[in-house]
């Protein structure tokens, strides 16, 4: 029966196959470890990635057709199968999303805490937070792919794990950034002439209108 394995019998297992891949699992620990939350998830993902890759022979394809080879040679099992690749919430997605995209516009819910509480991906502390609840999974799962290549493949049980998460992933625009900070766009010359990157920035950048009222009210 399989289990989950921590992440320094993963380190030990994985650098018995190859010290790279294990040293490099101990260089995503001590990255997250030094609290650097965008750089440790970023890093943990394209180690990911390499492993199935690696373990396909196949360089080329990009994450979502490597993933998806994976579990139809069967590799994994549907539920990590979703789990790294829904197009609205799976690994794929954050992925993408720290690499490519406005982080200013997504937030984090995490609905097994409290559904109004946000975390925008541009906090590292976010980050963090995500590799605190990903981490053990995804380090399983290169341990899974890589002990194919072991002579007794060793055996990950990661389902209860993976639906034990409770998460979604909402997109705000510049106005709504605005509004939640107290703050009217009707404030800012030409809002509509200016171009997205401009509004969010400005979004952004501006105080938080309501928590610095609640300050002063405190002062008086």
């Amino acid at each position: 029966m399989g289990r989950i394995y921590t992440k320094g019998e993963v380190v030990d297992y994985v650098w018995q196959y190859s010290w790279y891949y294990g040293n490099l699992l101990g260089y995503c620990t001590q990255i997250y470890e030094n609290e650097n939350g965008h750089a440790s998830l970023i890093y943990l993902f394209n180690l990911v990635e390499n492993a199935f890759k690696e373990n396909l022979s196949d360089y080329d394809s990009n994450f979502y057709s490597i993933i998806d080879t994976s579990y139809n040679r069967g590799f994994i099992n549907e539920i990590e199968l979703n789990f790294l690749n829904d197009k609205t919430i799976g690994v794929r997605k954050i992925r993408n999303l720290l690499a490519h995209a406005n982080l200013s516009k997504f937030n984090i819910v995490f609905l097994n805490e409290n559904k109004d509480l946000l975390f925008p991906l541009t906090e590292n502390e976010t980050c963090l937070k995500i590799y605190d609840l990903f981490s053990d999974i995804l380090f399983n799962l290169i341990l899974k792919i890589i002990s194919k290549n072991f002579i007794i493949p060793i055996c990950v049980d990661l389902n209860d794990k993976i639906n034990s998460l409770s998460y979604e992933i909402k997109e705000f625009s510049a106005e709504d950034i605005l509004k939640d900070k107290g703050i009217s766009v009707d404030y800012f010359i030409d809002w509509e002439k200016k171009s997205e990157s401009e509004k969010y920035r400005i979004a952004e950048n501006s105080q938080n209108v309501n928590v610095l009222t609640e300050i002063f009210k405190h002062l008086k």
